[in-house]
């Protein structure tokens, strides 16, 4: 049966107010055409980090939900038990979490879901990549630290001007929160890298320098749905960042220092 219930929760001095739909899903792993990964796993439909550029509004299961970006989210309750059956049919798959949410997003901090998904994939010793711009990623490093090599994190870093990530991702992580967490995931000897995307107003020089010193190599994409943000970036005068020449003075700023690809 689904429902709603609101959940208020405060984060940091402000008071959030979330619409969350519990919802059972028919499957839990589907084919992904993401390099080096076979399939991708998504605990929650929609995403209340909220980032204003992401696909996700607007390509896949969200743009049915009828719900607001970066509010509303269902939460796929049956998921783990859907991939238990699931998993045994496809031994040593590698799975991607997750590619239209953040799996570590705040109501993940109530429900567990990813960890239990998580938890599944690293006893199956299955390849997981897992990709996130969220803190709460630092609650998972016993699994990640268990798995012995099969899972690859990936932290996101798009800027490193606060009110950028403000306007634009809303409900992320900071710059140097995220820099902290690499340091935290490699300091436990996990296999972590950046991605860099979508480039958003930086200090290319800034981030590219902080990067280098804790990875080696970094994947650099521009902003794929400009029209998402066109009005934002005109009305804080960032109109040169959807250009492709400030897309690729970036990542000349970044070979300088990094293997990019």
């Amino acid at each position: 049966m689904h429902f709603q219930k609101r959940i208020r929760e405060e984060k940091r001095c402000r008071i959030e107010v979330y619409m969350i739909e519990e919802i059972r899903a028919s499957k839990a792993l589907t084919k992904s055409s993401i390099p080096l990964t076979d399939f991708t796993v998504n605990p929650y439909v929609g995403c209340t980090i909220g980032c204003k550029y992401c696909f996700a509004r607007f390509i896949g299961s969200f743009k049915y939900s009828r719900g607001k970006w970066g509010r509303d989210v269902q939460v796929r309750k049956n998921i783990v038990s859907l991939l238990r059956k699931e998993i045994t049919h496809h031994p040593k798959r590698a799975v991607f979490l997750s590619t239209s949410c953040d799996p570590y997003q705040h109501i993940e901090e109530k429900y567990g879901i990813t960890r239990e998904i998580l938890r599944i994939l690293i006893s199956h010793r299955i390849p997981v990549f897992v990709m996130s711009k969220s803190t709460l990623i630092r609650r998972d490093i016993d699994l990640l630290r268990a798995s012995e090599g099969e899972a690859r994190v990936l932290i996101t870093v798009t800027t490193d001007i606060d009110d950028v990530r403000k306007v634009l991702e809303p409900g992320s992580s900071s710059f140097e929160e995220r820099l902290e967490t690499i340091d935290m995931l490699i300091a436990d000897g996990i296999k972590v890298g950046a991605f860099v995307g979508p480039v958003l107003p930086m200090n290319a020089t800034r981030v590219a320098y902080e990067l280098s010193k804790r990875v080696e190599e970094v994947h650099i994409d521009p902003m794929n749905y400009s029209f998402q943000v066109r009005d934002i970036y005109r009305d804080f005068g960032w109109q040169r960042w959807l250009s492709a020449e400030a897309y690729q003075n970036v990542r000349e700023e970044f070979s300088r220092l990094l293997q990019v690809d």
